[in-house]
């Protein structure tokens, strides 16, 4: 353990600037107190963590506000099947009304909808993980309560100092499959005649109902949540931004259809600031097309070259797919599709050309998403059997993801809990993650530490000089780099990290 955390204090090194005293004596509490996990856990709510990159929506809600959002809505539930009924439902048999389920039976559907009891599951991680996406499904699209889930993550964010979150989801999603059924897909048809015909036969009308679709969850959401009045919510000072979901499972007409689809509506709307490919890697589908699939990406991207891409890849492991399926896909989406990130890339100790693609990523700044939680629990990867410290060691950029914390049953303050018990990072190292999850966010404007305009200025300053002002009134991502500077300024003078001794 002292030899990786050397290793890592080394990877990191470079990208730490020099510590004021306040950060000095922040860092001797953090050391002071590492064998104490509650009071780390104390410290890690309160430190400021720029942003949740890699978040799916449904998955992130916590089972408690499903069964609450059936209630309200009249579901009923199956007891022998732990299923939901919607509404109009008669209690009699099987069926209990939502709001009066027995305690038992209410504590068997938390399980059922999370991995918190894997004996209660009697399958394994990865099956029982994707497995409760089908249980809550019908609570998550009653009308209305996607405004309750962002709202219910905001706030959460907020709880933990987070100023920034890109959930992933998908806008129009029924419409769009249907449109790609129709798409012909001529085994001599090109990329480019499909998405013509994508365009010619209503794409575009799709793209301006999932604008009205963002108009009026924001309208709801800020109402909702009391946004720009003294009654605000903390989640109101979170900026949520969207990542267009495709599901790498459908057909490839489909597929395709949903990708372009995306692109066009990133495109369009500045909400919705990328892209990415869901659903299990390992499916026989996902497997048999992931090449097809880099290379209908790479193509849309050369159409839209300032959409962003990130995407699921080598969310695998020896064992759960045969060693063929792990050659390649973590160097396909960085090359042939152009991701800009990857999220979970577990299993890059598997792939031919490794050590090529970490340079590549360095080079390139692609960023390697990790959801250390999520891999314990799906792929069964996790201590010194996660590359997790290879890519800091490679110089790879490095984020904390939290995945589907309402599933895993955490936050991503237990992300950075587990960083630091499980590979010995100090404070100055999570702090740095915390940075780059703002620095590769895909906000929009300059990164406020590859811009000149502010270089003489004290980072997170209230008085920032005019020309420094001027940039970060002009760079939505400067902007939120600078306010967390401030805020790990104010949190580094609080009183408590003066005394470092043990208590």
């Amino acid at each position: 353990m002292k030899l990786l955390a050397l290793l890592l204090a080394a990877a990191l090194a470079p990208l730490c600037q020099a510590a004021p005293a306040d950060t000095q004596r922040t860092a001797a509490w953090f050391t002071a107190h590492r064998d104490r996990p509650p009071m780390l856990r104390q410290f890690l709510q309160r430190m400021p963590k720029g942003a949740d990159l890699h978040s799916h929506i449904s998955g992130a809600i916590y089972a408690e506000s499903y069964l609450k959002w059936a209630a309200e809505a009249n579901y009923c539930v199956d007891t022998a099947k732990l299923a939901f009924v919607p509404p109009p439902c008669s209690a009699g048999g099987t069926l209990v009304l939502a709001g009066k389920l027995p305690t038992s039976t209410y504590s068997s559907l938390v399980d059922r909808m999370s991995t918190r009891n894997q004996a209660y599951a009697g399958q394994s991680g990865h099956d029982q993980f994707f497995d409760t996406f089908g249980v809550f499904g019908p609570v998550s699209g009653i009308p209305d309560r996607f405004v309750s889930m962002e709202a219910e993550l905001a706030d959460r964010a907020a709880g933990q100092h987070i100023q920034h979150l890109e959930l992933m989801t998908t806008f129009q999603s029924g419409a769009v499959r249907k449109l790609g059924g129709g798409l012909p897909w001529a085994a001599e048809s090109d990329f480019s005649r499909r998405r013509q015909w994508l365009l010619d036969n209503g794409l575009a009308r799709l793209v301006e109902a999932g604008r009205k679709d963002l108009d009026a969850l924001d309208a709801a959401y800020r109402q909702t949540q009391g946004c720009g009045t003294p009654a605000a919510k903390p989640g109101c000072a979170v900026s949520v931004r969207w990542l267009q979901q495709t599901t790498r499972t459908g057909p490839p007409e489909q597929v395709f259809a949903q990708l372009a689809y995306a692109f066009e509506l990133a495109k369009a709307d500045k909400r919705v600031v990328g892209l990415n490919l869901v659903a299990p890697e390992d499916d026989p589908v996902a497997l048999r097309d992931y090449h097809l699939q880099m290379e209908m990406l790479g193509f849309l991207s050369q159409q839209a070259p300032g959409v962003k891409i990130a995407l699921h890849a080598g969310e695998l492991t020896l064992g759960l797919v045969p060693p063929e399926a792990l050659h390649s896909h973590i160097r396909d989406a960085v090359l042939l599709a152009g991701a800009h990130r990857i999220g979970h890339a577990v299993d890059i100790g598997y792939e031919d050309a490794a050590r090529e693609t970490l340079k590549t990523m360095k080079e390139k700044g692609v960023a390697a998403e990790i959801c250390l939680t999520s891999n314990d629990v799906i792929l069964g990867v996790k201590g010194r059997d996660h590359p997790f410290p290879d890519y800091l060691a490679a110089g790879v950029p490095v984020v904390l993801a939290s995945d589907d914390e309402g599933v895993s049953r955490i936050d991503l303050s237990n992300e950075y809990l587990r960083a630091a018990l499980g590979y010995g990072l100090a404070y100055r190292q999570l702090k740095q993650l915390s940075r780059n999850s703002l620095e590769y966010s895909f906000l929009p404007g300059a990164s406020l530490w590859r811009d000149a305009a502010c270089r003489k200025d004290a980072p997170g300053s209230a008085r920032p000089s005019a020309p420094c002002q001027a940039f970060l009134a002009g760079s939505e991502k400067a902007s939120r780099q600078w306010a967390l500077e401030a805020e790990f300024e104010t949190f580094e003078k609080m009183p408590e990290w003066r005394q470092a001794a043990k208590r």
